[in-house]
């Protein structure tokens, strides 16, 4: 964001929405591969050590070399994680899943 040197704020915005929106795509790409049963094509870990995001950005770069297949639609289907990634089957092993945040929410009254 810095080496942009936009100081616009609406140029800025524009430039943070069509972050999020590759952000998404590349996201979804990673769910559908993974879905379609291809994530050993691009992530070689025998369980899913890679992020979706990850396995999506692999994907998308492999297939204009390959001409492998991109999805047109965005969509998440379910916001359970089938094939949850580790870091390593023994660090899995060895740990309990633990909370790495909290989402807390906070009302204020206007008065």
């Amino acid at each position: 964001m810095q080496q942009s040197e936009i100081r616009d704020v609406r140029a800025l915005s524009r430039l943070w929405f069509i972050l999020a929106l590759a952000t998404l795509y590349v996201s979804a790409q990673g769910v559908d591969v993974v879905d379609a049963g291809n994530r050993q094509r691009v992530d070689t870990h025998w369980f899913r050590g890679n992020s979706y995001f990850r396995i999506g950005w692999d994907w998308i770069k492999t297939s204009f070399l390959k001409g492998w297949t991109l999805i047109q639609t965005v969509r998440f289907t379910s916001n359970k994680d089938p094939e949850p990634a580790m870091a390593s089957r023994k660090q899995h092993d060895e740990q309990l899943y633990q909370i790495e945040f909290q989402v807390q929410t906070f009302v204020y009254n206007a008065t």
